[in-house]
């Protein structure tokens, strides 16, 4: 990926030495440097020689039409047919040769492999995955791939915490699909009572100000990981639900001590990172527009 960019993109190595993007213009682009990116592309029929990346790839077909194609990955030879809504995955450092005999239309992820350390059943080194180029179906991956496509494209209007734990959803999915030597990951425990009080806790007072998932973990002692899945199995709802809950909520409060205050400058200090979010949060637990919340306690 690249760091000193504006805007992170995929780079591309080839066995010449030569290191160029991955693709001309994203339409879509976008991440953390140092945690993902993300281009929507479409490429003409083509091929490339034997190239690698330093970042776990996926590739999620998006297009109407099949695909045949012919590859190589590690001189091994792979044939098949791209189909829309399909996955391959490339490992980082696996080198590949590829053709394809028409347009591909796809969505690309690169994720860095410090994202999956943390993970059930990881250590203090990243997890060994095994590439898989033979195009299979994964909902729940292309969901997510989907889902943070999304995000990136409308600005990231759902803020950080939003945007890190669907990366730390798909940083697990990624272990479970195409992961060994990993412990097997059974069902999701629930946190004991006073994990769930401190994190909520820690969340209460800290939700005006930018939060990060990993903040939040290191306050139980727990991995991102562990934490976004046994606090939504302790609780029924998400990390980041849960701090949008405290920021509407306090909303809510300030609307009724302060009936005659901007309704943006009231967002900016419960914490909500756009006016949009604001909007959409407080709608969703209170059932109403904060206009309309504020004339019905004013009236």
């Amino acid at each position: 990926m690249s760091e000193g960019a504006k805007t992170p993109r995929i780079h591309v190595h080839t066995r010449d030495g030569s290191t160029s993007y991955f693709a001309d213009d994203p339409l879509v682009g976008g991440g953390r440097p140092g945690c993902y990116v993300l281009e929507k592309r479409s490429l003409a029929a083509g091929s490339l020689p034997v190239h690698s990346f330093d970042d776990h790839v996926l590739m999620l077909s998006t297009g109407t039409e099949a695909v045949r194609f012919q590859s190589r990955l590690e001189g091994r030879r792979i044939r098949g047919t791209i189909e829309p809504g399909k996955l391959r995955f490339l490992r980082a450092g696996d080198g590949l040769a590829t053709s394809w005999n028409g347009n591909v239309e796809a969505i690309f992820l690169a994720v860095n492999q410090n994202l999956l350390l943390g993970a059930p059943g990881v250590e203090s080194h990243a997890p060994v995955l095994v590439s898989n180029l033979m195009p299979h179906m994964d909902p729940i991956i292309a969901h997510l791939i989907w889902v943070l496509n999304a995000h990136v494209h409308s600005g990231r209007l759902e803020g950080q915490l939003f945007e890190q734990s669907i990366m730390t959803a798909i940083g697990a999915r990624l272990i479970r699909a195409y992961g060994v030597g990993i412990r097997a990951v059974r069902g999701t425990a629930v946190l004991p009572r006073w994990k769930v009080a401190r994190a909520e806790s820690f969340m209460r007072e800290r939700f005006r100000d930018p939060i990060a998932l990993e903040d939040i973990a290191a306050a139980v002692a727990l991995s991102p990981f562990h934490l976004s899945r046994a606090f939504r199995a302790s609780t029924g709802k998400s990390v980041w639900q849960f701090v949008l809950e405290c920021r509407a909520t306090e909303a809510g409060r300030l609307m009724r001590a302060q009936p005659d205050r901007p309704l943006l400058d009231l967002s900016i200090d419960c914490g909500f990172e756009s006016y949009s979010q604001f909007i959409a949060a407080f709608r969703k637990f209170f059932g109403q527009l904060p206009s309309q919340y504020r004339r019905t306690v004013t009236g």
